[in-house]
């Protein structure tokens, strides 16, 4: 019997503008989230992150 992931990987963008870190948007995968990482610092004059975590799979 093959493995089968229990879990998903999701990324997400966060920005502090000086009040906390907020997510900015919500990406698929990785590759996703590390081309809107480079897009938002080339366009924002704030830190931007990014936030990974892992969500059940029902």
């Amino acid at each position: 019997m093959a493995y089968k992931r229990k879990t998903k990987d999701c990324y997400a963008i966060e920005g502090n503008c000086g009040y906390g870190w907020d997510i900015e948007c919500n990406c698929e995968d990785r590759k996703d989230a590390k081309e809107q990482l480079t897009t938002y610092r080339e366009n924002v004059n704030y830190p931007v992150r990014i936030k990974k975590w892992r969500e059940k799979i029902d």
